[in-house]
């Protein structure tokens, strides 16, 4: 396949996280592609029995496409750990850079990389790199689903630059309790408290592309 098919099946195994299907709208959004532009290539993809398309539902990975997402999202969060650990550039630039990396290695190289960086478990922004669990979101609530009041950790985000700069700014941390205390459904606003007494307000359009999982309960001794 090519690099441009690749990376729709990327956004389509990122965007469907957490939600049964990826719409065209969505696609044409995280791409920045024409609709035309879009249909041709889920076509294609289609045909290669990599998706499936609806009309008016949107997308879905076949099981044969979300073997292919997955091999493509290990070498792309191997590259975006190594951009991190090792040359340390700036986090907003990582998604796009380690993408365009990630392009340039063969399997060998990508198993050379992970032998290298000792097998990380998780990427800078929380994604997985455990093979069985890349695509598993049993367990993940988006953060704008979470209902008020309630506490959950965030575990991960959709990586792009613009995400990565704006939770950056918030300075919202991976693995930390957040409780949801207020929600403003005309301003689309969502409130915040970390742990520390923090208030984080956030946009709920951005709250879909957080991703969530219930606060771990201490074993009890």
């Amino acid at each position: 396949m090519s690099n441009h098919q690749n990376t729709y099946l990327k956004i389509i195994a990122e965007c469907s996280f957490a939600r049964p299907r990826v719409s065209n709208k969505q696609i044409i959004h995280f791409a920045n592609v024409t609709p035309a532009t879009v249909t041709e290539t889920t076509r294609q993809l289609q045909t290669q029995g990599l998706v499936n398309r609806r009309r008016y539902t949107g997308v879905t990975l076949t099981e044969r496409g979300k073997q292919v997402a997955c091999q493509l999202l290990t070498t792309y969060r191997l590259c975006e750990v190594f951009l991190d650990q090792q040359l340390r550039i700036p986090r907003d630039q990582i998604p796009e850079q380690a993408w365009q990396m990630a392009d340039t290695l063969t399997p060998t190289t990508a198993a050379a990389l992970a032998d290298y960086l000792d097998h990380p478990q998780r990427s800078p922004f929380g994604g997985t790199l455990a093979p069985d669990r890349l695509l598993d979101d049993q367990q993940v609530t988006r953060l704008s689903d979470v209902p008020v009041n309630a506490t959950v950790t965030l575990s991960g985000y959709l990586e792009t630059a613009n995400l990565v700069a704006y939770l950056d700014h918030l300075q919202l941390p991976l693995d930390v309790p957040l409780t949801i205390t207020a929600r403003d459904d005309e301003l689309h606003l969502l409130y915040l408290q970390l742990p520390t007494q923090r208030e984080v307000t956030i946009n709920t359009l951005v709250a879909t592309y957080l991703y969530t999982i219930p606060v771990a309960v201490p074993a009890e001794v």
